[in-house]
């Protein structure tokens, strides 16, 4: 009953937004496009450079669980690839659905999620797998989103050269050389970043008022197996064959099983990649996600 309890006070306040969004957004005329350009260009970037700036990156520890991630993550996307492919979807619909299948909501839910059942002690090792896991899921979504029209190679370089990209590169420069980031400038980007989700959440409630909802299809049952239970499952049979245990393992779990990120549908506007599906994608498999990660919890804690 706590589990419940704890799911409905950390993912209820996205679902309220979401439907504030898809109640209110239409109505007053909000242009979605414009929401995710603020996200995709400004917000966004201030939020990539909160996370790399601030987290501790260093250890064999966190060695290991950034492998047991990104292992987990590229083989839920190569099974809903394969399956995407057999089943005859178009680029831009196997795209959607990868980027969604593999990319996690790792930051407010993820974090909270973790830290709520196993203690504070897991949140270094919860913060590790949540830049990790956002540096690899936003690249490769870019990289997905726009290689349909020149190539994985360009596809790449767009995503390498993405304002969050580079916004994560510079921090990770600052957090490694220790460099001090003027107050002024510190305060400036957590208030932006702190705009990012909420302003996220409100874009993916109007679209989703534009688009409707769908009823299920194979390809999304395909994507929702591979991001809550193929990914949580990858992940944590590789952390445990690296050697790590307790509570790095259950964050490790935890955080490969969340349901996809909100970022997933900014990508999708900027780069004009299956909206409606990924909306759908989004919003289906954070309602699935009530019932697959009590089963996860149950298993790590």
């Amino acid at each position: 009953m706590l589990v419940v309890r704890l799911l409905v006070d950390v993912l209820g306040p996205v679902v309220l937004i979401v439907a504030i969004g898809s109640t209110l957004g239409h109505r007053l005329q909000i242009d979605v496009g414009s929401l995710s350009k603020l996200a995709y260009w400004i917000l966004g970037p201030a939020f990539a450079f909160n996370i790399f700036s601030e987290s501790e990156l260093a250890g064999g520890v966190a060695l290991k669980l950034s492998v047991a991630a990104v292992v987990g993550m590229f083989v839920a996307a190569a099974a809903t690839w394969a399956i995407a492919t057999f089943t005859g979807l178009t680029p831009s619909e196997r795209s959607a659905d990868v980027m969604t299948a593999s990319y996690g909501n790792v930051g407010n839910a993820g974090l909270a999620i973790s830290a709520f059942a196993l203690g504070d002690d897991v949140l270094p090792a919860a913060g590790v797998l949540m830049v990790v896991i956002n540096m690899v899921g936003m690249t490769l979504g870019i990289t997905l989103a726009t290689a349909r029209s020149g190539g994985a190679l360009a596809g790449l370089r767009t995503a390498l050269s993405a304002p969050m990209t580079i916004a994560a590169f510079v921090a990770l420069v600052v957090n490694l050389t220790n460099t001090s980031v003027p107050l002024v400038a510190e305060r400036s980007i957590g208030l932006l970043a702190a705009a990012l989700i909420p302003v996220m959440l409100l874009a993916l409630g109007i679209q989703l008022s534009l688009t409707g909802w769908r009823l299920p299809t194979v390809s999304l049952t395909t994507s929702a197996t591979a991001k809550l239970a193929i990914a949580p499952i990858v992940a944590t049979l590789v952390a445990a064959a690296l050697g790590l245990s307790g509570d790095n393992l259950g964050a490790v779990a935890i955080q490969s099983a969340m349901p996809p990120a909100v970022f997933c549908l900014v990508v999708a506007k900027e780069h004009d990649l299956e909206i409606d599906r990924v909306t759908t994608n989004v919003v289906a498999m954070t309602a699935l996600s009530l019932i697959t990660l009590p089963i996860v919890l149950a298993v790590v804690v």
